[in-house]
Order: structure tokens, then sequence, then C-alpha cells
């Protein structure tokens, strides 16, 4: 009967939801979808990923496609500066944004860009592009992966959050990864990586970790193609909370700005909270240094009403949105 009723409600949310109706009289409405990884089934990178962070190639395609039917797809930025100046907005508008810089984007994502002829933004973790960093939570499900939960117990950060989680026999499920994974963020990013160091991470692997972020030289390829456009999204994907001092959240905020302008020929303008925290001296920070900013807020943003520097988006992946009936429920902000 659950099932029924779900089934049920998804059926009307994708039927009826407001991605449907322009709405007489309604102020226009952007969606703004937020990605993070491309990656095929089969690839390595799919399984040790979390769930919620990932959508196929054939996916995301079927995304676009389906997205051209009932959107305007524009550029963020263009969609703000009309909206700043005062000019006519489409009532119902779409913006494509990727999170991090991951390699995949490039593999991935891009060519199918191109194909379907559709702009974006991707929000460049700036001081790691073009190095051999992985963020904590790949780490912590490549040390699952393998089997490595007993030396993850020997710290008291890993030994907490494990017994926060109901255990399993495959450490490798990728939903008890991802179960794990939330439990550490409770932790601040410097005490996770610490932990990590402390337990010698790379000696628990049973494989090779994958490549994780791009290159600059792939990311400059990426918005010569005409069709991406780039923001910050910090220097070092350090959470802009009350743990953060004020002078690492003012150089995480002000100087990924000034880097990524060294290394790009384009205006950057648009920031994206990680993880979608941010206090009052971040906000600040933000709106001092950027025209807008994307949070990981739910939600449709409303032109007249939605902050700039507070915009919502509709995150996508695969479990959620693998066909267009399942992507129209997610667009209509109900499921």
């Amino acid at each position: 009967m659950k099932q029924l009723i779900k089934q049920c409600v998804i059926s009307a949310a994708n039927q009826f939801g407001p991605h449907r109706f322009a709405g007489f009289g309604r102020d226009p409405q952007l969606w703004v979808l937020m990605y993070h990884r491309i990656l095929p089934k089969d690839d390595i990178r799919y399984s040790l990923e979390e769930p919620g962070m990932i959508v196929t190639p054939e996916t995301f395609s079927l995304h676009l496609r389906q997205l051209k039917l009932h959107f305007d797809v524009m550029d963020l930025s263009e969609w703000l500066q009309l909206r700043a100046s005062g000019k006519s907005l489409p009532r119902r508008a779409c913006a494509i944004t990727f999170d991090d810089g991951w390699y995949d984007n490039y593999e991935f994502a891009l060519p199918i860009i191109q194909q379907e002829q559709v702009p974006a933004t991707l929000f460049a973790v700036v001081e790691k592009m073009g190095t051999d960093f992985q963020f904590w939570p790949n780490l912590v499900s490549a040390l699952l992966a393998s089997n490595a939960t007993k030396a993850m117990a020997e710290h008291p950060v890993f030994a907490l959050a494990l017994q926060q989680v109901p255990s399993v026999t495959d450490t490798s499920d990728r939903e008890y990864m991802a179960a794990v994974i939330r439990t550490l963020k409770q932790f601040s990013d410097a005490d996770i990586f610490a932990a990590l160091d402390a337990i010698e991470w790379q000696q628990h692997l049973a494989f090779a970790l994958p490549r994780g972020l791009m290159s600059w030289d792939e990311l400059r390829t990426m918005v010569n193609s005409g069709w991406l456009k780039v923001g910050s999204h910090t220097c070092n994907h350090k959470r802009l909370n009350n743990a953060l001092p004020t002078a690492d959240i003012m150089h995480e905020v002000v100087d990924s700005k000034a880097l990524l302008t060294q290394q790009l020929p384009q205006a950057i303008d648009i920031f994206c909270f990680p993880n979608g925290d941010y206090n009052a001296t971040a906000l600040e920070a933000v709106r001092n240094t950027y025209t807008a900013a994307v949070t990981t807020q739910r939600g449709i943003v409303n032109a007249r009403t939605t902050p700039a520097h507070q915009l919502c988006r509709i995150g996508l992946h695969e479990n959620v949105s693998h066909s267009a009936r399942l992507l129209g429920a997610r667009l209509s902000g109900w499921t």
C-alpha cells in the first residue's frame, strides 16, 4: 500500500507540478539544478560514491532533453543579470550547476552539454584543481570498500561514527557508506582529515584511488567550449560555519575569487557554499564579494522574493531521476 501511494504521488507531482504550468500572474521562477558527478555504472568511481552524488551519462542526457521541453534553459549568470536590471524574465527558466570540479564532469558531462547545446555553471574548489586531492567522504568510502573498519575504529572520530550507524555485513554497500559519511559531518573537516592521517589511511586501501578533480587545462577546455561558466566553491571546500575561524572564512570566500580570476578569462561572480553551510560572517563576506550565491537548500527560486545570495536548488541523482516521470516529480519540488 505504501508503495502504491508513493507511485501515485510521483505521478501526480510529474503531471501537475509547477514545472508543467507557468501559472497566470505568478512571479517568474528559476529551477537551479544541482549536479555533482556524471559516471557510468560500470566505473569503479560509481561504486565508491554516495548514491546522492551521481547520475549516469544516459540519465544526464535524458535530463537535458526533458528540460528543454519544459523550460527556457539559461546560463545562471544571464538570468541573474536580467533580474538585476529589471528586464523581462521567462516564466519558467532552468539553470544547470555542477559542484566541485570533478574530472568526470570533463569526461562525461561536457560532450553531452555540447551535444544538447545547454549552458551550465561549474563551481570549482580552487586550490585543489589540478592536484591529487581527495575529498574526505571519498577516502572514507574507499576505506569502507577496503573493509578497513577495524583500523578506522582505532580512532575515536571514526569509532563514534561507526557505532552510530547500524552494522552491516558488506561495508562496501553504498547506502552504508553514505550513512557513515552523514554521521561524520558532526565533526569538522579538519578533525576528519586529522583522523585519516592518524590511522595512515593509505596503508589500508585495497586498491589505488581513482582520479578526483580535473586539471586547470581541462577546466579551460570546458570554458572554451562556450557552454560553461565558472564560479567559486571556496579554496579548499571548508564548511563555512562557526567551527571555522573568521580569517579562514575570508580566505575561502575572497581569495578563491582572486585565484579563479587569475586562471580563467571570465568574470567570477557567483559563489557556492560547501555542504550548504554558512554563518553570518560567511554570508556577509559572500555578499561583499559576489553578485549571487547558491545553497543546497531545496526549492525553486522566485524572481521577486528569493535573495540573490541564498539561491535554493534542486539536487538530482540517479535514484530519484532516472526516468522522465521521476525527473518530473523531482522538478515539482513535491518529492
